[in-house]
């Protein structure tokens, strides 16, 4: 209809729409001045002003209060109606397309809501035509109108969501979407990688439940000869549904399973690879530990894992698994790198023999090397016969009989040394680019994608830039392998230097300690024909007192270095229970050897105070009184070492068996919690496992 043109609504907005009043009971626009137009549907809010002044002020409040009312509740019904058409719209595509409908529950709210403002709206129009609103019986038109499109709505939602009474045949062909299902579950396949199988079971679990979805659909029809033949269909496709549902998450499981096998190994491989297996690596002790922890208490519970997994895939195709493909493609794949793992484990044991030879046999010989300068030091400046009296050479031809003979005992040691030499490898050269081909040898079997290794087999090395090398077989054939997979074969040209050297000083400090000794012997018998001069029977026992005193000095010096020989080198980072315990026996026997010396030391000081006392102004007086108190001080310095010696390993080796002993325990948990693979799922679970490490822990 038209509105009048300053004709709006109370709230300032014009009438929403125009109709004819055939349709809505509203006035035609030639009667507009008759009569004001209504808000809903063309408004019913403006009551005429001639009628203003013939009713009472409260009446007029009444009905404008009551036509206000009227027009929401009225616009609330008109909502509904629009928003439940929308929902059944959209709910017949759903079904149509075979899926589950969505608004059912909601569109029979707001029928029911209605139905209810449709009573609230019969009483208010009723009350309007009793205040004589001069619109009254438009209103129920318009109200009569609502109800029978509400009327029609409900039959809509029946005819949407329920069954006909009177007719049997679906409105849907249930057939022809399980069929259509069924062809789609025939033509899906299996995912190659992890990736795609977790999205083919996330799109599967939404495929199974709109499958699930259809059979209350189907036992909703009363035609039982119909639903008989189509639940042969439907059960058909909901197991095949349900077993590729099955075959997903088993497929998924095991290729979970791999992948996480697959990618520990990738990164064993890679630390391996990488790992500098040079010279100049020095922390090889821990990487020892390390590797021996692992192959004692961790390579058994990963065998069976991989083992597992073999015995898992053979089961999976043995029941005809649809995912052969794909578990096949695992298996191998795991097989192949455990297979280079377990070569890679060969290569790292021999590395660190390799290493520790390496290193321990520069340290032995650079020991070696420091007590020859050390001997040769001695007999430069100790052994020199020049200005000793005779008791003095012939102490110190004692002494240095002692040394010619720690001299001859060094003998094997130097040939252990030089044969010894001819076994080390020269680890240098994994670092540095050779100048010319280098021949190398391959510790293990290796298949890459530039070349294999055949284990045993003698190579040329090109090129060493970085973890992987360069290599040429014997038929000039380039192969590019990792480094770990080689190693420079003896000998070690510096090293058999090392040790011929070494045999060298040697031979040279023996010829030299024997001309010292023909020397000393040469002075003492020159000294004994000689008559003394000047020199009393007081001054020779005096004499004769300091060179007692002497060897004794000497005799715990020499003790004195045996000890700090144990203290002073660090203890066998791969077997340091071992070492402190051999460490403390040694200890035990210089001990002894101290307790031995203990006598004379007292017997040789009783003797020389008895002489100070009577022979207080001989002229050596002063001297045998150092003599003494050096003899006394140097015995009480190497009983204290001693002491500090035997307790400093006494700790050490305790603390090493409890460091053991923790490591055995936080081991057998470590184990544990690899087989279990995962975290507990539950918090009891959680918190027992947490409960058990905090015991070890006290």
């Amino acid at each position: 209809m038209d509105e009048h043109p300053d004709q709006k609504r109370d709230d300032g907005s014009l009438s929403r729409r125009e109709a004819p009043r055939g349709q809505t009971g509203v006035p035609a626009k030639e009667e507009k001045d008759a009569r004001p137009e209504r808000d809903f549907l063309g408004g019913w809010m403006d009551i005429p002003s001639r009628r203003e002044d013939s009713l009472p002020r409260t009446q007029a409040s009444e009905l404008s209060e009551l036509i206000e009312r009227l027009q929401k509740d009225a616009d609330q019904v008109e909502k509904n109606i629009i928003d439940c058409d929308d929902k059944i719209r959209k709910d017949i595509e759903r079904i149509r397309g075979g899926k589950q409908y969505q608004y059912y529950d909601d569109i029979e709210g707001k029928i029911a809501e209605s139905n209810k403002l449709l009573k609230v709206l019969e009483v208010s129009a009723s009350d309007a035509h009793k205040l004589k609103h001069p619109q009254a019986a438009m209103i129920e038109e318009d109200i009569r109108q609502l109800k029978q499109r509400i009327l029609k709505l409900q039959a809509e939602c029946d005819r949407t969501y329920k069954t006909s009474q009177t007719d049997n045949i679906p409105r849907i062909d249930w057939v022809k979407i399980i069929d259509e299902k069924q062809a789609a579950l025939n033509n899906k396949g299996f995912g190659a990688d992890l990736p795609s199988v977790d999205k083919q079971v996330e799109e599967h679990i939404l495929f199974h439940s709109e499958v699930e979805a259809i059979a209350p659909h189907i036992n909703q029809n009363q035609n039982k000869e119909y639903v008989s033949g189509v639940n042969v269909k439907y059960n058909k496709l909901l197991n095949n549904s349900q077993a590729r549902q099955n075959d997903l998450n088993s497929l998924r499981d095991y290729m979970q399973r791999c992948t996480n096998e697959l990618y520990w190994l990738d990164q064993q491989q890679e630390d391996r690879i990488s790992y500098d297996w040079s010279d100049k690596n020095l922390d090889y002790m821990s990487r020892q530990r390390q590797y021996e922890n692992f192959i004692n208490k961790h390579l058994e519970p990963k065998e069976a894992t991989v083992t597992k997994l073999h015995e898992d895939a053979q089961n999976l195709l043995t029941e005809n698994h649809p995912g052969k493909n794909a578990i096949e493609a695992h298996a191998e794949a795991v097989h192949a790198d455990w297979k280079q793992y377990l070569n890679l484990m060969i290569c790292e044991e021999q590395h660190l023999k390799y290493m520790n030879d390496y290193h321990k046999y520069n340290r032995d010989a650079k020991d070696t090397q420091d007590l020859l300068k050390k001997l040769d030091n001695e007999l430069n400046h100790k052994y020199n016969p020049e200005f000793k009296d005779i008791y003095q050479t012939e102490t110190l031809i004692h002494d240095l009989d002692d040394q010619i003979k720690a001299l001859d005992q060094h003998d094997e040691v130097i040939k252990s040394l030089q044969k010894r030499s001819q076994q080390v490898l020269p680890l240098k050269y994994r670092r540095e680019t050779p100048l010319k081909p280098v021949p190398v040898e391959a510790l293990c079997d290796f298949d890459g994608d530039k070349g294999s290794l055949v284990r045993g087999e003698k190579y040329k090395l090109t090129k060493n830039n970085a973890s992987m090398w360069e290599v040429v077989d014997s038929e000039g054939k380039k192969i590019t392998a990792p480094g770990v997979c080689f190693i420079v074969p003896p000998t070690d040209v510096e090293a058999v230097t090392f040790a011929d050297n070494l045999a060298n000083q040697q031979k040279g400090l023996k010829q030299k300690a024997a001309n010292s000794r023909a020397a000393l012997a040469k002075r003492y018998e020159e000294l004994k024909k000689e008559k003394p001069t000047g020199f009393d029977e007081q001054e020779q026992q005096c004499r004769q007192l300091m060179s007692g005193l002497d060897k004794v000095y000497n005799d715990l010096d020499r003790q004195e270095k045996e000890v700090y020989s144990r203290l002073r080198p660090p203890l066998d980072q791969n077997h340091p229970i071992q070492d402190s315990t051999e460490r403390l026996n040694d200890l035990m026997t210089i001990k002894s050897s101290v307790k031995r010396i203990e006598p004379e030391k007292s017997s040789k000081i009783r003797e020389a105070e008895v002489f100070l006392s009577k022979n207080p102004s001989c002229a050596s007086a002063p001297q045998l009184y150092n003599k003494v108190n050096d003899a006394r001080t140097k015995y009480d310095k190497v009983d204290l070492l001693l002491t500090s010696a035997e307790d400093k390993f006494d700790k050490t080796n305790r603390l090493e068996n409890s460091l053991h002993k923790g490591r055995t325990m936080l081991a057998t948990y470590e184990n544990r919690l690899a087989r279990e693979e995962i975290a507990p799922s539950d918090l009891r679970s959680l918190e027992n496992t947490q409960q058990e490490l905090s015991v070890s822990k006290s």
